[in-house]
């Protein structure tokens, strides 16, 4: 059972306390339904991929929201309406309706007598292929006592022992380590920031897990903690040149030292449900990170075009949902001041790289850097034109006196 399905489940009923409240058939089915739509449905769009689990989840609380009399149920996507839409109808059409009975049934020993006497009629009888004789008392009750050596029997040893199940790390299987949705999550409060928070978590569960898998990118794997400062970066960076004109080097410096600064802070104060006894494994993967770390990463996606994908795309979608357009800077560009590097200019140049639909390319904006370089270009085409003038009228006074 997948830690994520839970915590989606309680996204989507929030009434119930933690994880251990859910009803247990309603956690059977997602789980279920999860993992049914991964083979009747495994080659999903990447900006679908996003949504699938919280898609199966949503579809388990609706099909089961009478039979268990379900609180109110409250569906937030982590992408836009439209795709959701889409992929929640495709679903809801492939997976079955009875995955509750197929997936709960459980066969006892009496229901198997009870189908076999049905096959052969009610007086039938079934022979059994090795005749046992009658145990005896002492035989029978010899496997619920203890051994005179103190070791204990079969019976007790199965039965008397529960086993804790082993936990995987987090590189093995395919979810997110247990430290990234906390730390979105106190990322979001220390920046005031909270509309960035579903759509980094898309973003890093886009990048990390892909198509529902570990992804084999050994950069990604290796740097996780620079990744999530990356995508939270690009996220307000984005925001801030979308709410607002002419966006410079000083605005860039301090959205990145707000980011790093929340991050940075959250290993010390982050507490991660359910690994209190195992700081090691709760933050596996985490490296500390500087501000070159957060550079790199951007680099990487510019390249990798992280950008062009549909969680980065729900950023304008997002703004314009809040009803925030170009001059209106939000909390996003607010925080202390930071050094601004000599190179914030070029990597604000790629920065600019939005959506291929969008005009907001870095082609068209005109950054500070810009405008140095054309104020330069005009001067040089200005002087060229004098002194083309001015040997204009040299000749034509030359000529005049010769006639």
């Amino acid at each position: 059972m997948s830690r994520t399905l839970e915590t989606t489940l309680l996204s989507l009923v929030p009434t119930y306390p933690s994880a251990s409240d859910l009803p247990r058939p309603l956690v059977d089915l997602a789980s279920s339904l999860l993992t049914q739509s991964r083979h009747n449905a495994s080659t999903l769009k990447a900006e679908e991929e996003v949504a699938r689990e919280y898609a199966c989840a949503n579809l388990a609380c609706e099909r089961l929201k009478t039979s268990l009399d379900l609180p109110p149920i409250q569906a937030r996507p982590p992408v836009p309406p439209r795709i959701y839409k889409r992929l929640y109808t495709h679903l809801d059409h492939i997976l079955p309706a009875n995955a509750v009975a197929k997936s709960g049934r459980v066969r006892t020993p009496s229901s198997k007598l009870r189908e076999a006497q049905g096959l052969f009629g009610s007086g039938a009888t079934i022979e059994r292929t090795h005749n046992r004789g009658t145990p005896t008392k002492e035989s029978s009750l010899a496997q619920f006592r203890s051994r005179t050596d103190g070791t204990p029997t079969k019976s007790s040893a199965t039965k008397g022992i529960v086993t804790p199940a082993k936990r995987k790390a987090p590189g093995d299987h395919n979810t997110l380590p247990p430290w990234i949705r906390p730390t979105i999550q106190f990322m979001c409060t220390q920046m005031h920031e909270s509309r960035i928070g579903r759509i980094v978590l898309a973003g890093m569960e886009t990048i990390v897990l892909p198509r529902g898998r570990r992804t084999t990118d050994e950069w990604v794997n290796s740097n996780l903690t620079p990744l999530l400062a990356g995508i939270a970066f690009l996220t307000i960076w984005q925001i801030i040149s979308l709410e607002t004109d002419n966006p410079d080097p000083k605005m860039y410096a301090k959205a990145r030292e707000q980011v790093l600064k929340a991050v940075m802070k959250a290993r010390d104060e982050v507490q991660v449900k359910g690994f209190e006894d195992d700081e090691d494994e709760a933050w596996e993967g985490w490296s500390d990170i500087r501000t070159k770390d957060i550079d790199k990463a951007v680099e990487k996606g510019t390249k990798s075009g992280w950008q062009e994908s549909s969680w980065f795309g729900s950023i304008q979608d997002m703004v314009d949902a809040c009803g925030t357009g170009k001059g209106n800077q939000g909390s996003s560009g607010s925080g202390e001041d930071g050094g601004v590097d000599d190179g914030d200019d070029e990597i604000m140049d790629r920065m600019q790289m939005q959506r291929g639909d969008s005009m907001f390319q870095g082609r068209w904006v005109m950054t500070d850097r810009k405008r140095e370089e054309y104020r330069h270009w005009k001067e040089d085409v200005l002087l060229r034109i004098g002194e083309i003038k001015k040997e204009q009228e040299d000749r034509i006074d030359v000529d005049g006196a010769a006639s």
